[in-house]
């Protein structure tokens, strides 16, 4: 239960962070790349993949856990496609 918890406050708050404060410029210069945010520092890292993000966020901050977005849509991973 504690780290459900603490995996929401997690997300939130990068969340939170992405909107208030990157979305604009992101979506600009990043789009469709990953973005692994760590709230707490306001730092964030870019991959062309997941993975990349992931490794590049965890290499620069080991004791942090980062929070992976794609910038420009509303899921870090789609799987098919919805018609609308």
């Amino acid at each position: 239960m504690v780290a459900t918890v603490q995996q929401s406050g997690l997300a939130q708050a990068a969340t939170e962070f992405y909107d208030s404060e990157l979305r604009a410029t992101l979506e600009a210069t990043h789009p469709n790349e990953f973005v692994a945010i760590e709230p707490q520092s306001r730092t964030y890292f870019f991959g062309k993949t997941l993975s990349e993000a992931i490794q590049a966020a965890r290499h620069a901050q080991p004791d942090k856990y980062p929070f992976v977005m794609r910038v420009g849509h509303r899921a870090a991973i789609e799987i098919g496609h919805l018609e609308s």
